[in-house]
Parts: structure tokens; C-alpha cells; sequence
């Protein structure tokens, strides 16, 4: 068996050339398509709460978020109370991209869950939410850190 490290690792890097790959369509790489879901959920979040949301590196955050702008699907409007603060609203072509993109990350899914029951569907996602929320805690204490 692998060490549980290395087959997250594994899933997260198939999962990563996935994307890649049938995002690459709309010109989106890495976690754009992400960011673009998040920002749907939370519209006028701040960067930075994008960068804490997704764990993902500042710089690799605002450069994502700024081709997402230019590709028309963000924009980034200055915080009135806090000209430091920069919040994300989607486009209306943001809005339509992001409907395209959970249906594909829905047949992703499908796909990957053909082979297990429903309850095994059920475990496999409490079990990996436990785990997610130690693997947070240890973002937090590592951010501390630094």
C-alpha cells in the first residue's frame, strides 16, 4: 500500500492534468477554474481571502486572477473603505463559464465514482473531509510560523 501522502499526491496531480487538459479550451490553467467557483460562491471577496480560501501561494493567486480578468471572466474593483484592498466580482461570461465548468467537474466526478456504492460514495467523502480538516490545521500552524 502507499503512503497516504503519495496517493494524494498522485489523485491531486491526475486531477490537476485533467483540468488542464478540458480546460484548456477556455484558456484556463492550474486552479482557475477553481478560483472562478470560489469567487461565484463569495462575489466581492478580497484576494486575499481567495489566497487563504484555496491555501494556494499569493503570488500564483493574483497572477491567476489577473488572467482571468483579462480572459473577461473577473473583475477586480478597489475597496472603497480600503484602497489596499482589491474585491472579485465574476463577468457576466464568468457567470456562463462557471455553469460550464460544473458540468464538466460533474462528469469528472461521475466518472471517478463509477465504481463505488453509494455508501461507499458517503464514507469515502466524511473520511476525506476528516482528513482535509487536519490537513487545514496544519496550513494554520505552518502560516503561524512564518
Amino acid at each position: 500500500m502507499l503512503p497516504i501522502n503519495k496517493t494524494i499526491s498522485m489523485i491531486e496531480r491526475c486531477n490537476l492534468l485533467y483540468r488542464n487538459h478540458v480546460f484548456k479550451t477556455y484558456n484556463l490553467r492550474g486552479y482557475q477554474a477553481s478560483f472562478l467557483i470560489e469567487i461565484r460562491k463569495n462575489q466581492g471577496l478580497s484576494q486575499e481571502q481567495l489566497t487563504a480560501t484555496m491555501h494556494i501561494d499569493k503570488s500564483n493567486v493574483a497572477r491567476g486572477v489577473e488572467h482571468l480578468r483579462q480572459l473577461g471572466y473577473v473583475n477586480k474593483v478597489t475597496d472603497e473603505s480600503d484602497r489596499r484592498v482589491t474585491r472579485l466580482f465574476l463577468t457576466d461570461e464568468g457567470e456562463k463559464l462557471v455553469e460550464q465548468i460544473k458540468g464538466i467537474l460533474k462528469d469528472q466526478r461521475k466518472e471517478l465514482m463509477k465504481d463505488f456504492d453509494e455508501e461507499e460514495e458517503r464514507l469515502l467523502l466524511s473520511l476525506l473531509k476528516k482528513l482535509q480538516l487536519r490537513a487545514e490545521i496544519l496550513c494554520e500552524e505552518v502560516g503561524k510560523e512564518q
